[in-house]
């Protein structure tokens, strides 16, 4: 049975035709971003879609000269005739068995690197290895001496008749890291010898008896050159990862994991798997409060519940944390993530702090239904009515003797909310701190809010005070569109 088919879903959709020769002696090698150039242009073409080279540049985010330098590098394969016009014109040609990459290259140049190139192998190497040997070498301005070396190093690991396959992928995986010279080769051949016997024990420990592949070598590398990890905490990942009956790849998975989440010491990485348990349920508890459902929960734990922990909250507090979102209209991670980092600003992590706190935001809520019920406005209490409340209590340090007797003077004024809101700002702004003095202020914009006014204000042209005009563009600021 075939690994790979046609869905029924695909059959009779539009195509883009490739040649099988393209596929087989291409897509293996080709530079990612002339693939991608080559195979935009051959849809374009065989579709017959108008387009110039601006459209490339649109596509790919490039300039002018990158696009017509990646067609040239086409032509040198073989793959495309680039016509020396202005604009340049590209035609697409057959795809030749045996061209390889395969631009004409000068042989006389290579002549003292083919002689050493075949002296280390036993198999002959022919004409279309040697080629692929120049195109890198031109390609990634290598150096002779450099392949040379990477031969012989293959040579090495692998015996004289190692395949130019293997060769290949350390020469294209070497020059992607910036190896270049000859010395650049010797570096990274002295690193990687001197950590085999490392290599060796992480393998030992994860109970695999074998020598290690070159991917894996490349692995272990990147956990100690840009990871910053020590032997010592990698064999401490390693007897996790058995644990687990995880191989080498989960090895690396579960050392990336450890560094996107900072825990770069073994106490810290303990510590993280002990709690690993932990903070899966409390994953489960947060989408469930939230009602929402993951099939991996991975990602929530890894993005959020973790980030969360390490601020201070534990399973108590982002329950009663998620329920209060749940109930506040707030249905998704991001926005929980939002309310946590808020109380965490607050210095509100404790579940009883939380308690505390939401308990004293339902009591506004309750003495604020009350100021409504009071306006006989029929509505339930909103944003906005809280971030009045609080301004007046806690930043405006409304007395609540003062409060209630302004509450009592807006009851019969119309948009009462909004004039007892103008009226608090007046006595703060004034100073005024007793009913007494609150009753000895004069109210200039009192007039305008009055209900018997109403006809009038709709049926007349008004000049309107600069009060007036003030609080007519707070009504229009209140309107939602």
């Amino acid at each position: 049975m075939s690994f790979c088919k046609l869905s029924n879903e695909l059959t009779g959709r539009g195509f883009t035709q490739i040649e099988n020769n393209f596929i087989v002696e291409f897509l293996p090698s080709l530079n990612p971003l002339a693939l991608k150039v080559y195979l935009h242009g051959l849809y374009l073409c065989q579709n017959g879609i108008d387009h110039t080279v601006e459209d490339f540049m649109k596509t790919f985010d490039l300039s002018k000269d990158d696009v017509e330098s990646l067609f040239k590098s086409l032509e040198e394969l073989n793959l495309v005739d680039c016509i020396d016009t202005n604009p340049m014109e590209v035609r697409y040609l057959p795809v030749k068995i045996s061209s390889m990459f395969l631009k004409k290259f000068d042989v006389r140049k290579f002549k003292t690197f083919n002689a050493e190139a075949q002296s280390l192998l036993k198999r002959p190497i022919d004409i279309n290895e040697f080629n692929q040997y120049y195109y890198q070498i031109e390609k990634n301005n290598l150096e002779t001496e450099a392949v040379v070396k990477i031969i012989e190093y293959c040579v090495f690991k692998k015996g004289d008749t190692v395949s130019a396959n293997y060769i290949l992928t350390v020469l294209r995986n070497w020059a992607r890291e910036g190896i270049k010279t000859a010395s650049q080769v010797d570096e990274r051949i002295e690193n990687e010898e001197r950590y085999n016997d490392d290599i060796k024990l992480v393998l030992t420990t994860l109970g695999i008896k074998r020598a290690s592949t070159m991917e894996e070598k490349d692995m272990f590398l990147d956990w100690t050159n840009n990871l910053g990890f020590s032997l010592d905490t990698i064999i401490h990942v390693a007897k996790i990862t058995k644990k687990k009956k995880g191989d080498f790849l989960k090895l690396n998975a579960l050392i990336n994991k450890c560094f996107e989440l900072s825990k770069l010491s073994t106490k810290e990485i303990d510590d993280f798997f002990a709690m690993e348990e932990e903070y899966y349920n409390i994953a489960k508890t947060v989408c469930r409060n939230l009602g929402i459902h993951y099939d991996n929960l991975s990602i929530v734990v890894e993005t959020y519940v973790s980030s969360w922990c390490n601020l201070g909250f534990d399973m108590e507090a982002l329950n009663k944390l998620s329920l209060y979102c749940f109930t506040s209209n707030i249905k998704s991670l991001q926005g929980m993530d939002n309310i946590v980092n808020k109380f965490f600003k607050l210095g509100i992590l404790t579940l009883d702090a939380i308690k505390v706190y939401i308990n004293e935001l339902n009591c506004f809520d309750e003495k604020i239904e009350e100021i409504i019920n009071t306006f006989g406005l029929s509505r339930r209490v909103n944003k906005f009515d809280r971030e009045f409340y609080n301004t007046w209590i806690n930043d405006w340090k409304t007395p609540q003797e003062v409060l209630d007797y302004a509450i009592s003077v807006s009851k019969d004024k119309l948009q009462p909310m909004q004039f007892l809101n103008r009226l608090l700002s007046v006595y703060h702004n004034k100073g005024i701190k007793t009913v007494s003095e609150a009753k000895q202020e004069k109210i200039e914009f009192e007039n305008y809010y009055k209900k018997s006014d109403l006809k009038t204000n709709k049926a007349s042209k008004t000049e309107y005070s600069k009060e007036q005009l003030s609080s007519l563009f707070d009504t229009i600021n209140e309107v939602e569109l």
